[in-house]
């Protein structure tokens, strides 16, 4: 699955709206937009910041969905 697929449910799991999520990991409605619409990669401290904003347990796993996507 792709990051921002990924990204999407985990925050619609959560009933997470964008602009809440953005307020818990410290990132700008516009870039968690762009992101969870694929046209951006966000970097690894990025997704560390989204992963833990969304409280998942397999950090490291997220984050190399990002930094990595064909290596998962």
């Amino acid at each position: 699955m792709a990051f921002h697929n990924r990204l999407k449910e985990l925050r619609q799991q959560q009933n997470l709206t964008l602009r809440k999520l953005g307020e818990k990991a410290g990132i700008s409605y516009s870039i968690l937009n762009s992101i969870e619409n694929g046209r951006i990669i966000p970097s690894k401290d990025v997704a560390l910041a989204l992963a833990i904003a969304l409280k998942i347990e397999d950090r490291e796993s997220f984050v190399a969905l990002a930094i990595n996507p064909s290596q998962v």
